[in-house]
């Protein structure tokens, strides 16, 4: 019978739906069999530990921070560390137990306060119901105690009404070997705050360092945690436990830090406030860098909340937590002299300036005044004296005041200001610490914003002998100095010196010096700057404190800067900047800053600060001295007086 061409059409149609729905059928099995093949096979074992995080408690396994050492490390068994890990035991609440109901939470929260004597108030915060609710419902671990002593560990395991409830896990504590000594460098470690989180890549039980290389080098220490399932029973005790992955620890981190010179250095700011900053001359390598006050790491890394509080409000009211070697600035006094004899040198021809000729110096200098009216401006030698005629090395020797009033009165401003921009006096150093602060070069122009007037001759007098406008800070003016050592080379500072791996000690990262400044200087510039800070040492401002044969031969600068609160000595703040032994070639050579606030003098109390690491870091036979005599004239063989300002 032969088909109509409706019918013919019909059953095409028919067909071709019948061809789609049978393809997508086929088609769906398929892809739902290559799914499961997927699911079951190739990820089978992936998912299913995620299939028991989900039916079982999972619990992640804190990673131990990377040790640190410092500079004479040889092998992590070895070497004792600056900063590593000890084992503690806090205790976790088990709410379930307590069928997440927050009111059945706080009674029992009263009977542990009882039960183990402790203050209520330790918990005034997780008492809050709204912070209660949201702990509960986060299913994050309800940390009762850290760090438990062994008596409440006893205590906790005898009482039945406690110890179903709790169960106890070890958890790494960070342990600071050198203590308030080294806490500048290192910093410490904390619970991470709200914005920490919301930042950085970190949990809420993970610890985050704060301050220091603690902060700076954060993710290398941290390490990768771990994570274990445990299956409990209707009462909270552990049926069965796996670790599915082991934590890794974090990296381990090698200082330039010298033990014993870090030692020396915070032992000899005892009862002072300030700072004293070792560094190797040719490589930039921090050696010690020291600042009190201070603080306790372990304390405030500690598991005692209340300790962490009380002592962070203490070292926050006394400023421990400022490094004074690179948060602080201060005018750099008569260590200010040796740049301004630098800049005199290398822009001779403006002023054809030679540093062998004098100056006479009649214990003062007078300024005329150019406007009338206005009497004539005398500024004072520091001991109100006449020293007679000085060249640049006795000047300096003598920190005569009055060569420089008149040597910078002669030179300008401009050519001071510039070299001292050019060695990056307001600049940070770029060191491998947080928080680094810069100094502060001032110019007619600021001058003019800020007071509304011009730069007048006394600025430029002031400025002469580190007084004024200008403010700098330690480590900034220890690598001026630092390119005296370098002929006009200034190496970028560092802490870190290696970075190594915790599983099989491979180097991973090591710091090689940088240079951060190249200036070009002449020999003679150099050579008589040494010249002049050798004399320091040996006969001038220093010689008192720093000339012993005990010690290496040392070159350096004293300085007192005078403060607002002028007149009595006891305000002013002291300055010495050093490097030792002369003799020695420059990559065996240290530089050593001190600074003390309301030191009296440079040779008073900075110098003395100085002399300790100077000792600690040469001990007697480990240096060559040189009879270095000299024909001396009767002033020079007088009693050396103490630098005042």
């Amino acid at each position: 019978m032969s088909q109509s061409a409706s019918e013919f059409r019909l059953e095409t149609s028919f067909r071709k739906r019948l061809y789609f729905f049978t393809g997508m059928v086929v088609f769906t099995l398929t892809a739902y069999i290559l799914q499961l093949f997927n699911l079951q096979i190739v990820q089978g074992s992936e998912n299913s530990l995620k299939a028991e995080r989900f039916v079982r408690r999972s619990e992640s396994i804190p990673a131990d921070r990377g040790n640190i050492f410092d500079r004479n490390f040889l092998t992590p068994e070895t070497s004792q560390p600056l900063v590593s890990n000890s084992a503690s035991l806090d205790v976790i609440l088990n709410t379930s137990l307590l069928k997440n109901d927050p009111r059945k939470v706080k009674d029992f929260i009263y009977k542990f306060c009882e039960a183990l004597s402790i203050p209520i108030v330790y918990y005034e915060k997780e008492l809050q119901d709204s912070r209660m609710i949201k702990k509960i419902r986060s299913r994050e671990p309800f940390v009762l105690l850290e760090g438990i002593s062994r008596e409440q560990q006893e205590r906790i395991l005898v009482l039945d009404n406690i110890n179903k409830y709790v169960y106890l896990v070890s958890s790494p504590a960070r342990v600071y070997h050198m203590g308030p000594a080294l806490s500048h460098v290192t910093g410490y470690v904390g619970k991470p705050t709200t914005s920490d989180l919301q930042e950085k890549e970190i949990k809420t039980y993970q610890l985050i360092g704060k301050g220091g290389i603690e902060s700076l080098y954060d993710t290398t220490l941290r390490g990768q945690d771990g994570f274990r399932i445990q299956k409990r029973n209707t009462e909270g005790n552990i049926e069965e436990e796996r670790v599915i992955e082991h934590s890794v620890p974090g990296n381990n981190l090698i200082l330039t830090i010298d033990r014993d010179m870090q030692i020396a250095a915070y032992r000899a700011l005892k009862g002072v406030r300030g700072t004293v900053l070792a560094i190797k001359a040719t490589t930039g390598e921090v050696l010690a860098m020291a600042s009190n006050p201070s603080y306790d790491p372990n304390i405030l890394s500690g598991k005692n909340k209340l300790d962490r509080s009380n002592h962070f409000t203490r070292v926050t009211n006394n400023g421990g937590f400022l490094n004074l070697a690179i948060q602080s600035r201060f005018p750099p006094a008569s260590t200010f002299k040796t740049l301004v004899g630098l800049a005199a040198m290398e822009s001779e021809h403006k002023i054809n300036y030679d540093p062998k000729q004098t100056f006479s110096c009649p214990a003062s200098f007078t300024l005329k005044s150019t406007f009338k009216g206005v009497p004539d401006q005398v500024f004072y030698n520091w001991d109100k004296k006449n020293h007679g005629e000085l060249n640049l090395a006795q000047a300096l020797e003598k920190s005569n005041s009055v060569y420089f009033y008149q040597l910078g009165y002669k030179l300008g401003a401009e050519p001071i200001l510039a070299y001292s921009r050019l060695f990056g006096l307001d600049k940070k150093s770029g060191i491998d610490l947080p928080g680094e602060a810069t100094g502060f070069i001032p110019s007619s122009d600021w001058k003019k914003r800020t007071y509304g007037n011009k730069w007048f001759d006394g600025d430029t007098v002031n400025l002469s002998i580190g007084q004024g406008f200008i403010s700098v800070t330690p480590i900034e003016m220890a690598l001026f100095y630092m390119a005296v050592v370098n002929n006009g080379k200034i190496y970028k500072p560092y802490v870190v010196s290696e970075i190594r791996s915790p599983l099989d000690n491979s180097l991973i990262q090591k710091t090689e010096p940088t240079i951060l400044r190249d200036i070009p200087l002449k020999k003679s510039t150099v050579e008589a700057l040494k010249e002049g800070l050798y004399l320091v040492g040996y006969s001038g401002t220093a010689s008192g404190v720093l000339n012993s044969p005990t010690l290496p031969e040392i070159a350096g600068k004293t300085g007192t800067a005078q403060t607002r609160r002028r007149g009595a000595s006891s305000s002013n703040h002291a300055w010495f900047i050093g490097y030792a032994p002369v003799n020695a070639p420059p990559e065996k050579q240290i530089l050593v800053a001190a600074f003390v606030e309301y030191g009296v003098g440079g040779a008073a109390s900075a110098a003395p600060a100085a002399r300790e690491v100077f000792k600690a870091a040469f001990p007697p036979g480990s240096f060559p001295r040189t009879d270095r005599s000299r024909a001396k004239t009767m002033e020079e063989e007088a009693p050396v007086e103490q630098e005042a300002f």
